[in-house]
Order: C-alpha cells, then structure tokens, then sequence
C-alpha cells in the first residue's frame, strides 16, 4: 500500500464556477470534470478528469483533457492526453497518441528561479 500526501479531487465531483481557484503546496490530483484554475507542487489530470482553466505546477502530468494553459518545470502529456491550449515548459514529454491544440514554449531562464 503507497500513501501520497496531497489532495484527490474524485470522480464524482464537478466544480463550476466564477474564479474559482484550487491551490496546494502539496500534488493535487483531478480526477473529475473542474472549471478553474489548479496550482500545486505537482497537479495530475487523470483520465477521467478535465480541467477547464489554467494548470501550474512544477510537475504537470496530463493523461486526460486540459481546455486552457499549462505551465510547468516539468510538463508530460500521456499517450491519453488531450490539450488544448499553450505551454510554457522549461522540460516537455508529448507521449504518441498525446494530442496538442496549442502552442509549446520554453520558459525564460529567469521565469523559474529557485
């Protein structure tokens, strides 16, 4: 049994809103349809999630759909990923079968300074 510190938004949710926002210090895993933005450590859309709205994280790991932007030190869209929207990356992985509608961007240097 693993255990992983963090936040699973599950399957049987869907969020809609104005501005609404999930932030965490910690990975962050969607896994249901979300409208808004998600920022974490680490944010992984799952394939059954969909986020509609902008994804931030340091890793971003995306085997389901992302409808907006993606930005991230490390970016991976999986052979199920469906994205439509920009990335800004300083490291990019597009598995075969990964979908892009959008555009790939290396970070500037200054952009994700420790």
């Amino acid at each position: 049994m693993s255990y992983h510190a963090g936040v699973v938004i599950k399957d049987d949710l869907k969020f809609v809103g104005q501005y609404v926002q999930i932030v965490s210090q910690n990975k962050i895993e969607i896994d249901c349809e979300f409208e808004g933005d998600v920022t974490g450590s680490e944010v992984v859309v799952s394939e059954r999630g969909k986020v509609s709205g902008f994804v931030a994280g340091d890793r971003v790991t995306v085997l389901g759909k992302v409808v907006g932007g993606i930005r991230g030190k490390m970016v991976a869209l999986m052979s199920s990923a469906r994205v439509e929207g920009d990335i800004h990356h300083n490291s990019l992985a597009i598995a075969k079968g990964a979908e892009l509608t959008g555009r790939c961007r290396q970070n500037e240097a200054s952009a994700w300074s420790d």
